[in-house]
């Protein structure tokens, strides 16, 4: 089999571009899909044992498998194939960071809160895998790659799920092509060693496999992040295997005092050498790391409150404006999924101004409207102050943002209607939008609707919460709310209607385009690009989208507020000409 070259095609789609890495599995290539013209990621595996045809029936089912994990921290299988002369390859998309081993060569031990972070993703990605039936078995920073998008965010993703069983015991995932291109034995021993170092005593002694092995996988990580160092190390294969079989690890606190006591218990457990001793899950693992350090008191305030004995308190499911901890529950008496979103005295750097502001958002219990997230209970105690409202599964407006780029103009112009009738409704009882995100924004899992949260909801007169940075505060980074205010919103005017009308176009334009309307790097760089940078007609980027939908989104857009359209009922009225196909352009054409 030979070795892909720079301008070779494979299966007539791909042209390979540069070899970017190579390992125990085989070739890892930079290509570029000849139609679509963007950039993915070929791997081609190399077996070196068994029956060919065997191994190749193998290889075609853990790429089916592997293509259907979705998710947003698993890198996406998107083709597969065999290629004569070359051998099984798999497409996949393109990671633009390095490994989490590259970065813990590059700067060691990782701070609590970016271990935490690191962990949530990762588990939950193991979570879908393992409800799946799939046991990656090969877990380490080696396959957990970095990717920053367009927006500044930069998130881990596993990669090589269900590949590891198919060529023999293999190395880290990032390799330098230089270096690996004459490999010797030692090489290959040395990289035995690194994959042994992460493997759970089962795999190492033969035993069956469970979802929990690639928990003692993901606990040899974290213990790895936080200390610097591995819980066992050895120079032989021998050695290293007995370790992780009959030995003990060292507390993390031996090597770094200040790891929470908690968060070093949680290791400890993964780390356990019976399977059933244990994380039963990886968000289990995850939680009791993170959790215990952010959401403890939380959720033990949570347990001794009357809600206890009206919901059946479950997982954590998110974070929320205000510090607030957002927990999945259900309703003893009826069944019904909630969200109940939770502030707690203590936790809140300003508790009374929380509060109030928390407090607010419920006065949206009158407000019906189907894309909007119904609130059906709230209250005060002694030390919290909660919210309850329905649960709504999906994702973030935001996730998909990320995955998707931008949306088509049936489906984009669809969940921009929703926008706007939900903030209409809400300017009916008075109460505003400002605020909103994509990330607190949700599309429900059948992608029919989009639904906001009462995160962001502010009442009329509500002046800018101190979430938002004050123009003077320099050259901080850009809290993601700022991006979707008002012009004059960011020099410190007060909210109105018309305010919201611009978040509207805002977020539209991000649904069509894939782009903010500015790249500003700094709340400052942002303020002068408001008032200096003349907005691109979204037509530039979504050559799709009628001509009356881009006028409608660029009269939102107006920098001067009397030069939107006025209220939410104008708007709305507009939108509805466009979807129907109305040519009166004068009907969202400015006066």
């Amino acid at each position: 089999m030979r070795q892909l070259q720079p301008g070779d095609i494979v299966d007539r789609r791909y042209k390979i571009e540069a070899l970017i890495g190579v390992g125990g599995m085989g070739e890892v290539y930079r290509a570029r899909r000849t139609r679509l013209g963007d950039i993915v990621t070929i791997k081609v595996i190399r077996t070196r044992s068994g029956d060919a045809r065997t191994r190749r029936r193998r290889f075609m089912a853990e790429a089916r498998m592997c293509a259907m994990l979705h998710h947003p921290y698993i890198v996406s299988v998107l083709d597969f194939g065999v290629e004569p002369g070359v051998g099984p390859y798999l497409v996949m998309e393109y990671l633009n960071g390095p490994s989490l081993r590259q970065e813990l060569a590059a700067r060691g031990a990782f701070d609590v809160p970016e271990v935490c972070r690191i962990a949530t993703q990762v588990a939950s990605a193991l979570d879908l895998a393992h409800s799946q039936g799939i046991v990656h078995l090969d877990l380490k920073p080696g396959n957990m790659m970095t990717h920053r998008y367009s927006a500044g965010e930069i998130v881990y993703k596993v990669i090589d799920f269900g590949i590891g069983g198919i060529g023999p015991l293999r190395a880290d995932a990032s390799m330098s092509p230089s270096s690996s291109r004459t490999r010797s034995a030692a090489d290959d021993d040395r990289r035995i060693l690194v994959t042994m170092a992460y493997a759970s005593p089962e795999q190492l002694s033969g035993e069956p496999v469970t979802s929990r092995s690639d928990l003692y996988s993901l606990g040899v990580t974290i213990y790895e992040l936080l200390t610097g160092n591995r819980p066992f190390t050895a120079s032989d294969s021998r050695s290293l295997i007995t370790k992780h079989l009959r030995e003990l690890p060292e507390p993390p606190t031996r090597h770094r005092p200040d790891i929470p006591s908690w968060a070093e218990a949680a290791v400890l457990r993964a780390l356990a050498k019976d399977p059933q001793s244990r994380w039963e899950t990886a968000s289990d693992f995850a939680r009791a790391l993170s959790g215990a350090a952010e959401t403890r008191p939380t959720a033990v305030a949570m347990s001794t409150s009357p809600l206890v004995d009206v919901y059946e308190l479950g997982e954590l499911v998110g974070r929320g404006r205000l510090e607030s901890h957002i927990y999945r529950a259900i309703h003893r008496a009826t069944g019904h999924a909630v969200a109940i979103r939770v502030i707690l005295r203590g936790q809140s750097v300003d508790w009374a101004a929380a509060r109030i502001s928390f407090m607010r958002e419920a006065r949206m219990t009158p407000v019906n409207d189907p894309s909007i997230l119904r609130v059906r209970d709230y209250g005060e105690e002694r030390d919290l102050v909660y919210v309850v409202t329905d649960f709504v599964p999906g994702s973030s407006l935001r996730e998909v943002l990320d995955r998707e780029k931008a949306f088509s103009w049936n489906v984009g112009s669809r969940f921009l209607r929703d926008l706007i009738s939900a903030t209409r409704a809400l300017h009916t009882h008075g109460l505003l939008a400002f605020g909103l995100t994509p990330s607190i924004i949700r599309l429900t899992t059948d992608g029919e609707r989009l639904v906001i949260s009462s995160a962001g909801v502010a009442e009329i007169h509500e002046v800018l919460t101190r979430e938002i940075a004050e123009p003077s505060s320099g050259e901080q980074p850009i809290n993601d709310v700022a991006f979707y205010l008002a012009p004059e919103l960011l020099v410190g005017e007060k909210p109105d209607g018309r305010a919201d009308i611009f978040m509207i176009g805002a977020i539209g334009y991000e649904l069509f385009t894939g782009r903010r309307l500015f790249e500003a790097k700094t709340l400052s760089q942002l303020v002068s690009d408001a008032f200096s940078v003349e907005i691109k007609d979204p037509r530039s980027y979504a050559s799709s989208m009628p001509e009356a939908a881009a006028l409608c989104l660029m009269r939102c857009l107006a920098r001067r507020p009397d030069q939107r359209f006025s209220d939410a009922v104008e708007l709305e009225n507009a939108w509805s000409a466009v979807l129907s196909g109305d040519s009166a352009l004068n009907r969202v054409s400015p006066a």
